[in-house]
């Protein structure tokens, strides 16, 4: 017999089994980071939305509590302002509700203010 260089249908199947596992492997990868950058971009825009809510009740005057709703765009943003430590500081909530692939999302947040 001669020497024959070269691989056998074997290897080959192999070869090509390893490579569709690898790839298989990549594509899950990639859809699974597509969403998670989706995701960080929604979150983002949420806690943006609700900073901007902040900085705008931060700015009135204490005695002017209260709560609203206001919507922009797709996102819809709900606050409630209320006393705390004896009427010498006030706490504020917003909740954002977006849109995500699966239906609505809502997020909150929260923070405290002292009063003047």
């Amino acid at each position: 017999m001669k020497d024959r260089r070269g691989f056998t249908i074997v290897e080959i199947l192999v070869a090509v089994m390893v490579l569709a596992v690898g790839i298989l492997g990549l594509v899950t990868t990639a859809g699974l980071v597509t969403r998670m950058i989706a995701q960080g971009q929604r979150y983002t825009r949420v806690s943006t939305l609700a900073s901007e809510r902040f900085e705008i009740l931060r700015a009135q005057r204490c005695p002017a509590v209260g709560t609203g709703t206001e919507t922009r765009g797709a996102y819809t943003i709900d606050w409630a302002v209320g006393d705390t430590a004896g009427g010498r500081g006030r706490v504020i909530a917003v909740s954002v509700t977006s849109p995500t692939g699966r239906g609505m999302r809502t997020d909150s947040f929260s923070t405290a203010q002292i009063c003047p």
